[in-house]
Formats: structure tokens, C-alpha cells, sequence
């Protein structure tokens, strides 16, 4: 009888229970269609928002470049104005003409150009004239500006162009006039691209992706090849520029769809009073269900929260440690756990993935290892600890890598590796050992200096004791009746190599003494032909001849005599060495002189030898590097320190048909 009750109230509850459920449907139905309808008003509205907002932004944008366009062109008239009343030297116009392309950040190129179109100045001077030919304005544009500015005695702009590389780009030209006659322009290549990143406001260009394009509606910036969004609202405005037919298109982001007013604030409360009447709804429901539950499943959910109470404090208490952890199967190397660290500090690591595939990143990786550790024991149980010091490849950092088997929450054996960084310990021994390093060098360069200045010193006084003996035996000789020519020509000989001796003893100790340069306007032909002279030998073992190349009527230089020659000598003996495989009447160092970029004299060594070898090529210049035998490897490096001083370069290139050419710059006297 009890049964039979029981079975019928169930029977009248579950109409009821249809109703509810019904009701429920009809809630959550509305409460979509409430959601709809307020998306799509606040939508409109921020629509007619975005709408006049970019109206105005593209009035603001379009008169920041014009603004900034017009500062140039008043620039550029004024720097014509002033070419043309030599008001400044050729090298101030390099200055001046720099520092502005730099400071606008898209004019590329400012040029002094001749009435016959011959480009004789550009600045910043990074490309060659060549180059800089090759990406101005075309030909005819170059003539059309050219006979306009000549004619009108008024500035003009080419036709927009495109360069070799895809890119836009316009030229603008002022006309110097000097004493009335026309002298050519001063030119501006502009970039299209630079302009409208360097002359637009910066909350512009986080705010929209902006275009200019031509008259044909074809974008000349970057920007155009960016795929614009479904319903992304853009306007575009003709920019009031010297050219005709561009304009500047704004294209803005997606309209928001959120609105802080009352009126939105009454809605979400409407409707999450709504959603929380439905969501109390069917917790009920939930409780009526869980009553149902049996003894069975009850316990069963108890022993599953169970496990998920333990296995969160476990990753509670991982989370919480400053080093990187993770947990991988043993078997299968399937990542079973990654904590907080670890996906901060590696974020492509998931769990789920092979441990393999992150374990490779590193320049040791410790896959290999682990089946030789030992890390389970014959009785099942976990075994040795695993410590390695490996660097990440990605990351260029240095972890301590430490791995030992551990039982998993669900009892099964797995593998827990915790990954300390010490990068800053790495580096700071790294520093300590570069230090180390430079404190040996600077002891024997420090040493270096004593000894050839004791050398130096030491061999002075016999020299100045031969140079007396041979004296008098020529006078001797001289004062016989019947002297021997022959004798007293060998005499003399030796005298001078004597002499010779002295004044290399003298510029070694003038070397290795601390003094302070002295700078002087030189003869850089006449300072090459005495040093020649130096190393030039008819001695099968040191033969060498130099024949010259020498520049004409080249200007004085500005340098140390004493530096100069000794740099000079240095390489006229490496190139003598580098070929003592070939017979003596075959070894030729041409010594070549010339002027470069206006304001620098170059000094070439050319040779026949065996050249650089490429694994040496990128140390040549350090201390104590050398290619030779017996080499010390101080002479390059105190070669380019006295050029460096100079502020010019030294610089070598493999020479065509064998050999080296090394080259180094002087500054010219500019006083």
C-alpha cells in the first residue's frame, strides 16, 4: 500500500514539474530577445558616435601634415635662399641639411642639384650618388621641376613615384638663385610611408589605420595592404597639399557595443534581476534532482571531491614556488601538470603535451638521460635525483634543471622537474671572466711598452759607438794617399744604415713614451715616398718594391707624423711578409693615395700575397691575435688605434687576382 502512494504522488508532481519547465523556457526566451534589442540600440548609437568622431579626427589629421609639409617648404626655400647667397660651405649644408631629415623622420634625402640636373651634395650621406639617383623622381618629372623652378623662380613638387622597392615617394625643389642667375634647386625626396607615420599625432595611429591614396582611389602607403574589417567605419578627405587629386582615408575600429548612461544601467539591472529569478529557478530544480540521487552515487561524488580537494592543494602549494615545475607520465611523457612559473615564463607550454617537445628547446636536452638514471628503483619505488645546467635556446636563459620520479595523486609513478633560473648567475661569471680577460691584456701591453722602451734605449749607445767608429775610418781612409772608392763607398753605406737604425730606434721610443700627439698640416705624397723608402731592400730575403699611385695636388692632411709613418711601415712589412713565397723581383706593395667623400684622403696597401684566411678575418684587429709564426698581434690593433685617434678608419678587402688591400683614412686640414 505504501508502494501504490508513493507512485501516485509522482504521478500528480510531474505535470507540475512540465509547467515549471515551461515557464522557465519562456524566461530565458524573452530574456534573449531583451538581450538583442539592447545590443542593436547601443550599437546605433555608438555608431553615430564613431561616425562624427572620425569626421573631426580626419580634419585634425590632415592639418597636422599640411602643417608639418609647410614648415618643411619654408625650410627648404630658405636653405635655397641662403646656397644661393653662399652663406655657408658645402660641409654646413651636409650638416644642416642632415640634422633636418633626421629631426622630420620622412624626408630621405635633401640634394644640391645643378642647373644640368648633376647631383653635387646629398645629405644624410648613407646611400651612394648611384643609388640616390635611382630612387628619385623620373627623368621627366626631374626636367618638368627643374624648367618650372627656372622659369618661375617659385618652388614645385613632382608627380608622386614609386621606387624600385614598391614604395612611394615625392620630390619638392626650391630654386637657388645666385646674383639674380638661376643656379639650380635644392631637392627633398619625401616619403609617403615615413610621412604619414612621423607627421600624423600619435593617438592617431593608435586610433585608426590611415591611408593616402591617389587620384585613382590607389593606395601609395603600406597601410592599404591591411585587410579592413566588415563594417569598419572610414571617411576620407582631400589633403590641402601643393600636389592635387590625394586624400587621406581614416578607417576606424569596430562600433563598441557597451554604453554608460542610466538608461543602460536600468536595463542590465532588469535583466540580471531576470537572470537571477531563472537562475534560482533552476537551482531548485538542481536540489530536487540531487534528493533523488542514491546512497551509491552519493559516495561515489564524495570520494571524487575528495581526490579534487587533495590534488588542488597540491597544485595550490606548486603554484605558490618561485621556480618552474611541472609533472610528466613516465611512460607516455604526457605533461600532467605545469604551474604558474612555468607558464609565465615558457606561455606555449600546455598540459597535455609531450614533455619531449618542450625538454628539446633547451641546448642539452635531458630526454636521453633519464633511461640511464635510475629514476625508479627495482622495488618500484622512486630513485635518483637528476642535475644539469642547460640553457633555453628561444629564451637565451640558463635554468637549473632538476628531475626525480614521484608518486601522482592517483598513485601512478610520474616524473616532477623543477627548472631554477640563474641566468644572472651565469652572467655574472661571465663578466667576471671578460674582466679577467682584459686585466691580463692591459698587464701585458703594460709590459709590452717597458721592454721596447729598455730595448729601445739599451740599443741606442752601441749604435751611437758604430756610427763613431765608421766615421773615423772613413776619415782614415779619406786621408791616405791613395784611398780605395770602393771601401769608402762601403763605409758610407754603412754609415747610413746606421743612421737608418738610430732614427727607427727613436720613432720606437717616441712610440712606446707617454707624449701627446702632435698634430700637423702634412704632405700625405711625400710622407708615403720617405716611408717607402724605409722598407724598400735589394736583399733576396727582405726584397720589396713599392711603386706609387699617387692622387695630384691632394690638400694637406691633419695627423701626427710620427703615427702616420709607423702605420705605414707596419703595413709595407705585413705585405713583404705575406709574400715571401714569391721570388724576390715578383714582390710589389703599391701604395695608392686618394681623396674620398670630400672631406678624407684614403692611404692603400696593395699586395700580392696570400691573403686573409676567413676564420681569421673577424679577429684580425684584436690584441694578440696573430697570423704568424713568431707574430706578437699588437701590430693591427696599435694600427687602428692611432687611426681611430684620427678619427678615420682601417679598413681591408681581399685584392682582385690575389692578395690584400688594406686601406685607412686621414682627415684633411680644414684649418
Amino acid at each position: 500500500m505504501p508502494r501504490s502512494n508513493s507512485l501516485t504522488s509522482r504521478l500528480r508532481a510531474l505535470p507540475e514539474r512540465a509547467r515549471d519547465w515551461y515557464v522557465q523556457e519562456w524566461l530565458l526566451l524573452l530574456f534573449a530577445v531583451g538581450m538583442l534589442l539592447f545590443i542593436y540600440f547601443v550599437a546605433k548609437h555608438e555608431a553615430e558616435l564613431e561616425r562624427s568622431e572620425i569626421l573631426r579626427d580626419s580634419a585634425l589629421v590632415e592639418q597636422s601634415i599640411s602643417r608639418r609639409l609647410d614648415s618643411d617648404q619654408l625650410f627648404l626655400d630658405r636653405l635655397a635662399i641662403d646656397m644661393g647667397d653662399e652663406r655657408f660651405s658645402s660641409a654646413e649644408f651636409d650638416r644642416i641639411a642632415s640634422n633636418r631629415a633626421i629631426e622630420s623622420g620622412y624626408i630621405t634625402d635633401i640634394l644640391r642639384v645643378k642647373p644640368n640636373l648633376d647631383v653635387t651634395r646629398h645629405a644624410p650621406a648613407l646611400n651612394s650618388l648611384e643609388t640616390l639617383r635611382a630612387n628619385r623622381a623620373p627623368f621627366v618629372d626631374q626636367i618638368r621641376m627643374s624648367a618650372i623652378t627656372e622659369k618661375t623662380s617659385r618652388s614645385t613638387y613632382s608627380q608622386p613615384f614609386r621606387n624600385g622597392t614598391g614604395r612611394y615617394f615625392i620630390e619638392y625643389a626650391a630654386p637657388v638663385i645666385t646674383q639674380t642667375r638661376y643656379d639650380g634647386t635644392i631637392n627633398a625626396v619625401i616619403s609617403f610611408e615615413l610621412l604619414l607615420l612621423r607627421a600624423a599625432p600619435e593617438w592617431a595611429h593608435s586610433k585608426y589605420r590611415m591611408i593616402i591614396r591617389d587620384s585613382d582611389g590607389i593606395g601609395i602607403t603600406s597601410a592599404e595592404a591591411t585587410q579592413l574589417e566588415t563594417n569598419a567605419f572610414q571617411h576620407t578627405i582631400p589633403l590641402s597639399l601643393p600636389w592635387r587629386n590625394l586624400s587621406l582615408t581614416l578607417v576606424g575600429a569596430k562600433p563598441t557595443s557597451l554604453l554608460p548612461n542610466i538608461t543602460l544601467s536600468t536595463a542590465v539591472i532588469a535583466l540580471t534581476a531576470l537572470m537571477v529569478w531563472t537562475l534560482i529557478s533552476l537551482r531548485k530544480q538542481q536540489r530536487m534532482r540531487q534528493l533523488a540521487e542514491s546512497e551509491r552515487d552519493r559516495v561515489y561524488l564524495q570520494s571524487i571531491a575528495s581526490l579534487k580537494t587533495t590534488n588542488e592543494r597540491f597544485e595550490t602549494v606548486l603554484d605558490s614556488l618561485d621556480v618552474s615545475v611541472y609533472v610528466s607520465e613516465l611512460d607516455s611523457n604526457s605533461i600532467l601538470f605545469a604551474n604558474a612559473r612555468l607558464r609565465e615564463t615558457f606561455p606555449g607550454i600546455s598540459v597535455g603535451q609531450d614533455a619531449r617537445e618542450f625538454e628539446t628547446g633547451f641546448v642539452e636536452s635531458p630526454v636521453t638521460r633519464y633511461p640511464t638514471l635510475r629514476l625508479v628503483r627495482d622495488d618500484g619505488e622512486p630513485g635518483e635525483v637528476l642535475v644539469d645546467e642547460l640553457e633555453h635556446r628561444a629564451t637565451n636563459r640558463f635554468f637549473l634543471m632538476r628531475t626525480r620520479a614521484v608518486r601522482w595523486v592517483d598513485g601512478r609513478l610520474a616524473r616532477l622537474t623543477t627548472l631554477g633560473d640563474v641566468t644572472d648567475r651565469v652572467f655574472a661569471e661571465r663578466i667576471r671572466q671578460t674582466q679577467q680577460e682584459k686585466l691580463t691584456r692591459t698587464s701585458r701591453l703594460m709590459s709590452i711598452g717597458e721592454i721596447a722602451s729598455t730595448l729601445a734605449h739599451e740599443i741606442n749607445q752601441p749604435l751611437a759607438a758604430i756610427a763613431n767608429y765608421v766615421n773615423g775610418c772613413i776619415r782614415r781612409l779619406r786621408g791616405n794617399g791613395n784611398p780605395d772608392p770602393t771601401v769608402i763607398a762601403a763605409m758610407e753605406k754603412a754609415e747610413a744604415q746606421v743612421s737608418r737604425a738610430g732614427a727607427i730606434i727613436s720613432r720606437v721610443r717616441d712610440f712606446v713614451r707617454t707624449r701627446e700627439p702632435d698634430r700637423r698640416p702634412l704632405d700625405i705624397n711625400a710622407l708615403v715616398t720617405e716611408t717607402a723608402e724605409l722598407v724598400e731592400s735589394d736583399d733576396e730575403a727582405r726584397a720589396l718594391r713599392v711603386p706609387f699611385d699617387l692622387e695630384a695636388n691632394l690638400p694637406q692632411v691633419f695627423a701626427d707624423r710620427i703615427m702616420i709613418e709607423q702605420v705605414l711601415l707596419n703595413l709595407l712589412r705585413n705585405a713583404r711578409e705575406a709574400m715571401q713565397h714569391l721570388k724576390p723581383h715578383e714582390r710589389v706593395a703599391i701604395v695608392r693615395t686618394r681623396r674620398i667623400d670630400g672631406d678624407m684622403v684614403a692611404v692603400e696597401v696593395l699586395d700580392r700575397g696570400t691573403g686573409i684566411p676567413a676564420e681569421a678575418a673577424s679577429q684580425l684587429f684584436s690584441p694578440f691575435f696573430s697570423t704568424k709564426a713568431d707574430g706578437m698581434g699588437m701590430g693591427l690593433n696599435i694600427c687602428r688605434s692611432l687611426i681611430e685617434y684620427h678619427e678615420g678608419r682601417l679598413t681591408f678587402e681581399d685584392n682582385t687576382g690575389g692578395g690584400t688591400i688594406f686601406r685607412f683614412t686621414i682627415p684633411l686640414n680644414e684649418g
